[in-house]
């Protein structure tokens, strides 16, 4: 197998600039302060996006989705899996920063590719892609 692939069963190949690891999320509740206090907020009819500078010098993405998104816990851990998927895609052409996506109310019944290029929209208003 050569370097920056691995291989998954029969025969599928993955790329690793495609990954997502835990060091990728952010994880502790002083970290999304840091992001909320000192951060700049871009919203769109799907997401809310707060983004600041990195102190430890990577890429991280924290997704918040509470009870008030939604009651039922389904749509609540879809609209996370969808923001992650997207975020996991979009990762290689976004500058280094923290950020933390909010899922709105605009985003339910969506589709993948929807919410990606809402989300797309969202990070080029902010001018974090490279693209």
């Amino acid at each position: 197998m050569g370097t920056g692939t691995f291989s998954i069963r029969s025969g599928a190949v993955c790329s690793l600039k495609y990954s997502l690891n835990k060091t990728d999320k952010l994880r502790l509740k002083s970290e999304f302060e840091q992001v909320r206090e000192h951060g700049t907020r871009y919203v769109s009819g799907d997401c809310v996006l707060s983004v600041s500078g990195s102190p430890d010098g990577r890429l991280r993405c924290g997704v918040v989705c509470g009870k008030k998104f939604s009651k039922k816990s389904v749509i609540r851990n879809r609209a996370r899996r969808l923001l992650w998927e997207s975020f996991r895609l979009l990762k290689p052409d976004i500058a280094i920063c923290h950020m933390v996506l909010i899922p709105r109310q605009g985003m339910k019944g969506r589709k993948q590719q929807e919410i990606q290029m809402s989300f797309q929209r969202l990070l080029k208003k902010a001018r974090l892609t490279t693209d």
